[in-house]
């Protein structure tokens, strides 16, 4: 089976990406898998990958480890981002030092290297702790706890250069004084001339909304400045995003200078999981794209960690961005495994459930009607890793969608299904034959209207696409291989166009 990629033993944590003479390095948090002791001294470690066309990834040696004892860096290390000037490379961390007080003091450290491969500690480390003028500090904390230990932020720094040529721009992670929790939230705002010493400034974004606002990334793309943000029902809200039942979202804000201030596109999520999966997207301009990547979660052990996520690129669609598809997606699909034009469609004997009606004509387009109940119909053929594409159009049916992995020879084995559903208007991810939620999303679903679909399946990692957008990200290891077909739901829908293509 093949799998998104992470390091032998290792869960990937927060990433982050540049770009060098054509290749693509990946700094991540990491922890070690269940089963693993052996990498347990790469916990708290700062994580190498290297890649040319941002799918195959090569593991590297780990670049930066924790502190020794009573240094400012002597917890784990968390998120940031590296700059380059020329080939020296400034990666900036959090650094977390435990407090007697139940909290971590947390700050930006700084760490250099000529060849990406061995850091060492800027001798100025930390460059940059919160200012008390501004934001809450170690020594004057908010008295409210949420997030972590403790409402003093310090983290996730992410650097750009000044368009003009002065100097940089950097965001981070920071809290406001205030007694909301979701008030003191923001992205704090500083600059620098040389990347060592730095200006604070207040907040660029205070979206006045979320429990916590985090892993910023900012980014100049088609006229505007626009900055990613991680946030969600997880950090203690309810129905906090256009997403209402996302337990993380990431949202964006749009500017029109670096310094901002940044106002939210709200309802415009770029991605987002009911189930924890999909957080830390960062972005990086690779071949003259602005691609997104992030971390897939692996829930898994009660562990939320995973891999590095497949990319998808950032395009700017009227007010907002959106995520889709690619070409290093394009270039997985290899030999043709399964084309619905040049097969007849099998017959269902009541082994998958109810019969329905379906029939196929001559140009290939398949029918199938069940008035009442649901029914679908496979292909005959195991099929563990793929790229699937496939036109849907509901008629009058209150759902259709892709069948894919129908384990077993009868209805009773499970199978997973990709369903729009017109009732609802959302997306779903579910499965035969108690159809639980394991991820949705809101979209307009409209009858006599065509959906094109692309399902990338490698693994238990499933990426769905409606055009050209990416709608749901997710890792559900259940039924490795199986069947794939068509499958409608209390009336007619028409299916065209099925491709299956084997991924390298």
């Amino acid at each position: 089976m093949k799998k998104c990629f992470h390091p032998e033993g290792i869960y990937v944590w927060d990433t982050w990406y540049y770009e060098y003479n054509g290749e693509v390095h990946c700094t991540f948090l990491q922890q070690a898998r269940p089963g693993h002791p052996e990498c347990s001294g790469e916990n708290g470690a700062l994580g190498h990958a290297v890649s040319r066309d941002l799918i195959h990834w090569e593991a590297r040696p780990s670049v930066l480890y924790p502190g020794p004892k009573g240094s400012f860096d002597d917890g784990e290390l968390w998120t940031g981002c590296t700059c380059l000037d020329g080939a020296r490379r400034y990666m900036f961390y959090t650094a977390n030092h435990p407090t007697e007080h139940g909290y971590c003091d947390s700050a930006i450290g700084l760490a250099v290297s000529d060849d990406g491969e061995r850091y060492e500690r800027h001798p100025d480390s930390p460059v940059l702790r919160c200012d008390g003028r501004y934001y809450a500090t170690a020594e004057q904390p908010l008295r409210i706890v949420r997030h972590g230990h403790g409402l003093v932020d310090c983290r996730d720094l992410c650097v750009v250069k000044d368009p003009d040529g002065r100097g940089y721009w950097g965001y981070f992670a920071a809290r406001i004084p205030s007694d909301n929790c979701a008030r003191s939230s923001v992205i704090a705002l500083a600059h620098s001339e040389d990347l060592i010493r730095w200006e604070q400034y207040p907040p660029c974004f205070a979206p006045d909304r979320y429990g916590c606002v985090e892993v910023p990334d900012v980014f100049y793309l088609d006229g505007k400045w626009w900055m990613l943000c991680l946030t969600g029902n997880m950090y203690g809200q309810r129905c906090c995003t256009g997403q209402p039942d996302w337990s993380l979202a990431t949202i964006q804000a749009v500017a029109d200078r670096p310094e901002g201030p940044f106002t939210e596109v709200w309802g415009q999520e770029v991605i987002g999981s009911v189930n924890w999966q999909g957080f830390s997207a960062k972005t990086l301009l690779f071949n003259g794209k602005r691609y997104l990547m992030h971390t897939q979660g692996e829930d898994v052990c009660g562990s939320h960690f995973g891999t590095i996520s497949f990319p998808s690129e950032l395009k700017r669609t009227g007010d907002h961005l959106s995520a889709c598809w690619c070409d290093p997606l394009e270039n997985m699909k290899k030999g043709l495994l399964l084309s619905s034009g040049s097969l007849p469609l099998p017959e269902n004997d009541g082994r998958w459930g109810s019969v329905g009606e379906w029939s196929q004509n001559k140009e290939g387009r398949i029918d199938g009607d069940c008035s009442c109940d649901w029914s679908m119909r496979l292909y005959d053929g195991r099929y563990r890793d793929f790229v699937c594409e496939a036109s849907v159009t509901l008629r009058d049916a209150e759902s259709a969608g892709i069948v894919l992995r129908a384990e077993g020879e009868d209805n009773r084995g499970g199978a997973f299904v990709v369903l729009l559903d017109a009732i609802r208007s959302e997306l779903w991810f579910t499965a035969t034959r108690e159809f639980p939620v394991i991820e949705r999303r809101r979209l307009p679903i409209r009858r006599d209207t065509r959906y094109d679909l692309k399902i990338i399946a490698c693994g238990g990692v499933f990426r769905v696409f409606v055009g050209e957008l990416l709608c749901l990200q997710l890792f559900e290891p259940r039924h490795p291989e199986g069947r794939i077909g068509f499958f409608t739901e209390r009336g007619r829908a028409e299916f065209e166009g099925l491709k299956v293509f084997s991924i390298d």
